[in-house]
């Protein structure tokens, strides 16, 4: 299992670097049980039966409105793609991830597993609808589904991430705020704020695996994608708009 040796000083997490170790799988609490007044947590192991290999770059699709318009189907040449929730509804990513129940629940009605890897929770993974449907999501940090994608992309051993739909923020009322807005499970999207809880965990990422480059694909990035490194700079993280984005894709031949 891969370790985070963070350290807590003062009431401030340190974030260090995560050494890096194939995944093999790990215990889960599964039922706590209590007779008699004596509490007993039973666990189970659950192996890694993905067994992922990095095949050239990894290219993880949020839903935030900048990436509408470009052909996903142009990421399928050069490296693997991870996706969240609603994605399925248009492209079929490699592995695609999931933490809310309901999400879960139509994925699962919606035969998603039987299609690609579908990675949720382990509350998720042990409920009766899911049996065969789920893989539990490695060392799971307990984040956002689609921060979720590049968590995993670094567990299956990528070196170079691109980010593309990852807007952290909501545009305001009448303002297309997500891909999916006002669809079943995502319901009305009106808010008007940067999600600095979303942003915390992808400037925690890039602290936890400086030896990882990640890139974010963004036609007009918002002030603060350009402040992305806190404390020191592991310079393991840029900017680039959707025509470098493309050249990147289909490079010239000489």
């Amino acid at each position: 299992m891969e370790k985070n040796k963070g350290e807590a000083t003062g009431g401030i997490s340190l974030i260090e670097p995560i050494e890096f170790e194939p995944y093999v799988g790990e215990t889960v609490n599964t039922v706590l049980r209590i007779k008699n007044g004596k509490r007993t947590q039973e666990t189970e192991w659950f192996p890694d039966k993905v067994k992922a290999v990095p095949r050239g770059n990894a290219y993880c699709i949020g839903n935030g409105p900048s990436r509408k318009g470009f052909d996903l189907n142009k990421l399928k040449a050069t490296g693997q793609t991870y996706g969240c929730n609603a994605l399925y509804r248009d492209f079929l990513p490699d592995f695609i991830f999931s933490v809310d129940a309901r999400m879960t629940a139509q994925m699962c009605l919606d035969n998603v597993g039987r299609k690609t890897i579908h990675y949720a929770p382990s509350l998720e993974v042990n409920r009766k609808h899911a049996k065969g449907m789920l893989h539990l999501i490695p060392n799971n940090p307990h984040w956002i589904s689609g921060n979720q994608a590049f968590w995993t992309a670094g567990v299956h051993g990528h070196r170079n991430i691109y980010l593309l739909g990852y807007d952290f923020r909501e545009y305001g009322k009448g303002q297309l705020n997500n891909i999916y807005q006002d669809t079943p499970n995502y319901g009305e999207r009106h808010g008007d704020s940067i999600m600095e809880g979303w942003l915390k965990q992808f400037r925690d990422m890039l602290k936890m695996r400086p030896y990882v480059n990640y890139t974010v694909v963004h036609d007009n990035p918002p002030d603060y994608l350009n402040y992305l490194q806190t404390g020191k700079d592991n310079g393991n993280s840029k900017i680039i708009n959707y025509n470098q984005f493309e050249k990147i894709l289909t490079p010239s031949k000489i």
